[in-house]
Formats: C-alpha cells, structure tokens, sequence
C-alpha cells in the first residue's frame, strides 16, 4: 500500500504548505483551547476515508454535525474475553486465576449467563482468593450487564466516506470501554481503509492498569497498517496514555500545555534544545507542534472548508484565528457554492435567527437521527423473522409433499379389491401382499417380552459411559500422562505430580493447574487446595451418580473402561 499524503496545514512564519503520511496518530491538547476536534474534522476530511468517532462526555461540542450511527457491540462469553474484562477490573494481569475463569464461562454464551455463574461460584468457594477474584468480576458485571441489555445494539457497522459517530454519552464507562473493544475488533477483521478514533485516550489506553481497549489496541496498531486501518488517539495531555500504542504512532501534533510536567513531556518529546516552554503554554488555538516522521513543525492546521489561502494568512500572522473561523465549513468568496439543501426537521423551520435557536435545532436533529437509527434497526430484524417465516413456511411444505408422496405410493401398490368367489388360497395371497406392504412402508413391529426397567438401565449407563468416555478421549496428551500418573498412585501430591511430569524441582505453571481444572471437569481426579494432593476419583464418582441403579461389580467394570481410554491406541 502506498504511502498517502494529506495537507495538514502551513508551518508557522513561513506559510508553506506541510503534509502528514497518512498513519497511526497522537493528538493531545487542552481541551477547547487547542482545537484537537478541529484538527481530527480537518485530516479525515482530506484524507477521503471512512472514520468511527465516538461521544462519550455530555455536552460535548465536537462532532455534532456529522452522521450518527447506532453504538455497535457483539456479546461474547468466552474464556478469554472475560480474562479482559477481569484484568480491566482488578488493574492487573491474570496468572493463576484463568482456570476459575474457565470455569464460570463453561457453557455461557453471554454475559448475563457468566454472570448467574459467578454469582454461584462465589457462594460456593471456600477460599478467600478465588472468592476475591469472584467478587470483583460480579461486581464488574453486576454494572455492565444491565446497561448491555438496556441499550439497543447494531450488529453490523454501516459506514459512509468521513466522520460516522456513535453517542455513548448515556453509558457508563465501563460499557464505553465493551463497545469500542468491539468496534475495533470488527473494523480489524472485516474493513480496510478506515480511521478509528479513540477519544478519552488516558481513561481507556491508560497507563498503569488494563482496560478492554487498551488491551486490544495493540493488536489493531500492529495488525491494522497493513490493510490500511488506522488508530487516532485523542488526549488531553500525554502523561496518562500507556507508552505501548504511543510507540507506534508515527504522527504527533501537540497542542497548548500549561500544567508544567506535562510541557516538558512535550519538549522532552520535540527536544529539550528546539522548543521553549514558554512557546506551549502560549501556542494559539488550531496552532499545534507536529512531529511528522523524522520532521517537527509548529504548524497552523487548515480546518475543513476554510480556504488555503486564508490558512496560509494565519500562519504568517497576517490574519487571527477568529476571522479565519468565519470561512469554516464555507467556501471561498471567489468559489460560491449554492447552499446545501436543508435536511431534518430543518426543511419545516425558518432560518434560525440566534445561537441558542441553532443549537436547539441541532439537538432536535439529532434525537431524530437517533430515532430513525432505532426505525432502521426495528425494520432489519422484522425482515430477519419475515425470512425466518417464509424459510419455515417451506419447509413444512415441503415435508407434506414429501407425506403426500410416500402416502401416494403406498396407495398405488395396494391390491386389488376382493372379487367374489375367491378361495382361501387368495385370502392367504391378499394376506401376504398386504404384510409385505406393511413390512415395506411401516417399522416392523416385534412382538416380544421385555424387561423394560433392565433395558432403560443398559440404556443409561451406555450413554452415560459414552459421553464421559468421549471427553476423556478428548484430552490432551499431557493431560492424560498426568492422570495416569495419579491413577496409579491413587493419590499424589501437587508438587510431586509436578516435578515427575516435567522434572527437576521448578515452580508450577498456570499451565498445570489448567491440566488439573480439565481433569476435575472429566471427573478423573480432585484437588484438595488445602492439602496440595490430587487424588483418583472416578470410582467414587460413578457410585455416587449410578450407585442408585448398578451393583459395585458393574460400576467397578465402567470405572476400568474409562481409565483404559487413557492408553494410547494400539
């Protein structure tokens, strides 16, 4: 891919133009007295991509008149994912906890579900730690799922060329943080050629703990240039951001600093010897230091719609910021254009005649947007169940042709009706046909005594023996190494069954006690935390669950069944 250059603006005292590479980016400044909104606006405008902003503080003024789209987010409930959410919570990452994770994802497929088992697991739990690491990720999900149910969601991403924007502003943080994780997952494994931006950056890239965002970030930097996907990460200052996705990014532009640590990141950034202090604590608004590549200007940023004569003006000091404001989002005197035709509830109301009239007009505008998202979204699954109708319809169709048929065959090779004088010879023949008929078309039907009680109990231990059976085939090698070990010692302790599965006297793994969760999970074995020995219980289980049905000679035979599957094949 090509490296693609976007005008960024004119370099201060000289009026040339200065352009960026399109690339992963920083942009950091006070907040409304740099013009990082502004600056966003005026690069994707030129850089004639598709963008994802997000809202997430009420009452903020940027983005307000672009294209709303609704919040975007896919449940997931897999081990993995939930370990995110967890580190985020606890500030600090995983070690021994994932097998307790594992086990309050088994058999969830959403929040709601991990959450009801967290709930149990932590009632349950006799040991401080895991009821630690419990209470922490119920009380994360104890805030996240009822906001996940209370919002609507979109389950596909609809962008248009420039600025999409999705209203967070109603969530709470941490739902904030779910629904830019997804969206960044998704604009990574199904779009190319797309700008997301990251506003907030030190509440969700923060330094010193981990979030949902932050811990997928890095994925999308190292992964996302490649198809031309990019991360714009918008701050107030630099400190708070974590220095991993920073490291990426190949374009800074630093606005306005006052707070005196932070203007000497900024110059410790640019150089100490090539900037003044005072130079930050005073750089005008749209006025920002851009590190671009290998290259540092102090550069006034083009806003969109202002013309480059006018923006090359300011950078010379022959125009004020202010008056360069008058020609945003307008054209030049010389290049008129006739005005857009009014959209929304604008098309109904007479040219507002004062601000406050304006932003009224502009907040009505967006709850309708927000309403017709909502209509759009209502209209897309009533044609998901109008499908779902019309596939079902066919079916049950087709499976009354296909009675009809099989019906309409037997029909056809019934004999022929009784004609008088027949013999008993035809009785015996008309007999036989008609047996054969029933043979052919219906189940044979057996007429015998049997043992109904006997057979449901042959019927239950096989399929019981079956399934507990596939999943200990289904273990891996080491796993099964590690239970025919305890199966021969009966019970062993933890540090034991360590040092003879890998040797020497070194310190256990999580990987180990993930090995012990999946045995406990099949049934093989149980570890006493208390104790530190593993012992072999798949005898004891099987009384326990078929002792009710099977005398001690039958379950001792299943319990040698399903240890003999720990051999390998011969």
């Amino acid at each position: 891919m090509g490296e693609i250059k976007i005008l960024l603006g004119f370099e201060v005292g000289t009026g040339k133009e200065v352009h960026m590479s399109l690339h992963h980016t920083v942009i950091t400044g006070m907040t409304q007295l740099s013009g990082k909104t502004t600056t966003l606006e005026a690069i994707i405008s030129r850089a004639n991509r598709r963008a994802i902003a997000f809202k997430t503080k009420r009452g903020e003024s940027g983005f307000n008149s672009y294209r709303e789209i609704p919040p975007f987010f896919e449940e997931r409930a897999d081990w993995q994912y939930v370990s995110t959410l967890l580190e985020a919570v606890m500030r600090e990452s995983l070690k021994f906890e994932r097998p307790w994770i594992m086990k309050a994802t088994q058999g969830t497929k959403t929040l709601r579900e991990v959450y009801e088992n967290v709930q149990m697991l932590r009632a349950e739990a006799t040991k401080s730690l895991p009821e630690n690491v419990y209470t922490a990720l119920e009380q994360y999900l104890k805030i996240v799922v009822p906001q996940i149910e209370k919002f609507r969601f979109s389950k596909t991403l609809n962008l248009i060329d420039g600025i999409n924007v999705m209203d967070l502003t109603e969530m709470t943080l941490e739902l904030q943080a779910l629904v830019i994780q997804s969206t960044m997952e998704y604009v990574l494994n199904n779009l190319h050629e797309t700008i997301l931006i990251v506003p907030e950056a030190w509440e969700h890239i923060p330094q010193g703990r981990n979030t949902p965002v932050k811990l997928f970030a890095e994925t999308f930097i190292r992964k996302g240039a490649a198809i031309g996907n990019y991360l714009f990460i918008d701050s107030q200052d630099i400190a708070g951001i974590d220095k991993m996705p920073l490291r990426q990014c190949n374009n800074w532009i630093l606005g306005r600093q006052r707070e005196g640590h932070e203007v000497e990141r900024v110059r410790e950034q640019i150089g100490r010897n090539k900037i003044d202090a005072e130079e930050i604590r005073s750089l005008p608004l749209g006025h920002f230091l851009a590190i671009l590549g290998d290259d540092v200007k102090k550069v006034y940023v083009l806003p969109a719609g202002v013309p480059s004569k006018i923006g090359r003006r300011v950078a010379m000091g022959e125009m004020t910021v202010s008056d360069a404001g008058k020609y945003m989002n307008n054209a030049s005197a010389e290049e008129e254009t006739p005005p857009e035709p009014q959209t929304g509830i604008r098309r109904f109301l007479p040219a507002p005649t004062s601000d406050r009239a304006m932003r009224r007009i502009e907040e009505l505008d967006m709850k309708l947007a927000r309403r017709d998202n909502e209509i759009a979204l209502l209209r897309t699954e009533l044609d998901g169940l109008r499908t779902e109708l019309i596939t079902s319809t066919a079916k049950l169709e087709q499976l009354i042709r296909q009675q009809e048929t099989a019906e309409q065959r037997a029909a056809k090779s019934q004999v022929p009706a009784v004609r008088p004088g027949f013999t008993v010879d035809d009785l015996n023949q008309l007999i036989d046909q008609r047996m054969h008929q029933i043979i052919q078309y219906d189940k044979p039907t057996v007429f015998t005594q049997v043992d109904v009680s006997g057979r449901f109990k042959e019927v239950v231990k096989e399929r019981y023996i079956r399934e507990l059976g596939i999943r200990i085939r289904g273990l891996p090698l080491q796993t099964i190494h590690a239970a025919m070990v305890v199966h021969e010692r009966k019970a062993v302790k933890r540090g034991d069954l360590y040092s003879f599965l890998h040797g020497g006297n070194g310190r256990i793994t999580d990987d180990f006690y993930t090995e012990l969760q999946k045995l406990e999970d099949v049934r093989l074995v149980v570890y006493s935390k208390e104790t530190g020995v593993v012992h072999w219980a798949l005898g004891e289980y099987l009384k326990r669950e078929l002792g009710s049905m099977y005398d001690e000679a039958t379950i001792k035979q299943a319990e040698e069944y399903l240890a003999s599957l720990l051999l390998p094949p011969s």
